[in-house]
This record gives structure tokens, sequence and C-alpha cells, in this order.
């Protein structure tokens, strides 16, 4: 089998990629959008998770990528299901993920039997809006494709790609983003066609003009946060 092509970018330029997901069994309204050099060189829609962790993949470096599913589970969940490190998660929703999404308690669908305290990962309570990945119904709701997205972050892992907060950022980083907000710091991009496509180039964009905060990152110290993961969030003001 021929190798995969090798996407160019130039010789220190990041390549920034966004990714709206998609947790539906046939992904459909997966976007995603690619800006190198300031420019934005791709927007489109993406037939699978696969094709788009593959992407990210084969993309020369340096990339930042983000996507748009929680990259981790409250940590009571985690800690009650015996994981004690991230890989320990992606693996369960590996090999238990689907029996959650029947749904199996405490994911939800018509009643949510959760105690407020426990919906949230600590990361999402700084965003009035965000749903608990144990909802799956509902516009905005990031359940399934969590779900289904974990086991893709082990692939993008094993080939090297750091994923923060529970790597440092290296030549390939990929981390969690939460598009409503990344796109309030680029008010004037668009027109789009559809709210996939808003989302992605929204947040690639803003991505973009934060790039270099990214540099500043560290792998997270803290045991909540390297067990539940968090959200990329730039500086208040761009350089």
């Amino acid at each position: 089998m021929p190798e995969p092509p090798v996407i160019p970018t130039p010789a220190g330029a990041p390549t920034v990629i966004a990714i709206d997901w998609s947790g539906a069994r046939r992904p459909v309204g997966i976007w995603l959008a690619v800006i190198r050099d300031g420019e934005l060189v791709e927007s489109r829609p993406v037939a699978t998770r696969e094709e788009a962790v593959a992407y990210v993949q084969e993309s020369a470096p340096p990339v930042v990528a983000g996507f748009d599913f929680s990259f981790g589970v409250p940590e009571w969940f985690a800690r009650e299901h015996g994981c004690v490190t991230i890989d320990d998660v992606w693996a369960l929703a590996a090999r238990d993920g689907e029996h959650w999404l029947l749904p199996t308690a405490p994911f939800w669908r018509t009643r949510c039997a959760v105690a407020h305290e426990q919906r949230f990962r600590k990361c999402e309570t700084r965003y009035p809006t965000a749903k608990s990945i144990f909802q799956l119904v509902g516009n905005g709701q990031v359940g399934a494709g969590s779900v289904r997205g974990m086991p893709l972050l082990r692939e993008l892992r094993a080939a090297g790609v750091a994923i923060w907060p529970f790597d440092t950022p290296g030549d390939r980083t990929a981390f969690e983003i939460y598009p409503s907000t990344l796109r309030r710091l680029v008010p004037d991009a668009g027109p789009f066609t559809n709210e996939h496509a808003r989302d992605a180039v929204g947040s690639a964009l803003a991505m973009w003009r934060y790039r270099e905060t990214v540099a500043a990152l560290r792998a997270a110290t803290d045991p909540t946060t390297r067990l539940e993961g968090n959200v990329w969030a730039p500086t208040p003001a761009p350089d």
C-alpha cells in the first residue's frame, strides 16, 4: 500500500486546522478548515471522523489542530470505572462507548438523573452554555461525538501527536476547542454557507490569530485536569 501523501506547509509557519466534529454513527456535518501562512486554504466537509484525524497526521509539521469535542469525562466517572490516566479513559471509551450511547446511565436522552455538580468537568464550568458529555439529545450536545472521538485521540497520540493538556505541545499538537467562544474573537469572519463551516472557519481564524500562545502551553500538573482534560482558550488580547 502506498504511503499517504504528506500535506506541505511553508517552512516555519504552522498549519492551523479546526474540525467541527460529529457524533453520528454515519457522520454528517464534519467540517475541516485549514489556514497556512495566514490564508484560509481549505474549508470543506469531511466524510468520516477517521479522515479528519488522518488529515492531522499527514500534515507536515508544525501543526496545531483543534477538535470540537470533549477529550475526557468528569473525574468521578473516570475513577468510578478504575481510570487513573487519560489513556485509561480513552481505552474505556473504545471498549464501552457504544454501550454508553444506548443510552446507559448516567448518559441520557429523555431524563437526566445526574446531579448538577456531577454533570461537568472542571474546565466546563467556565462556559455557561457548555453541555454535559452525558447529554445525548438536543442542540449543541457533544456526548456521542466525544465518546466516538476519544478512541481516535489514542491513535493520534500513538502517531506522535501531542494531546494537550496531557502532553506539552510538540511539532504536531491537538487540543479541544469551544467554537462558540472562539467565533466571538473574529466577528468579521464570513459569510458562511452553513453553521459547520462557520464553526470550523471561525475557530481556525481565532487559533491562527492567537497561535503564539500555543507555544507557551505546558502539560497540566493538576491531577483533575490531567484526568479530565481542558478547553484551549487564547489570552484575552492578541500580540
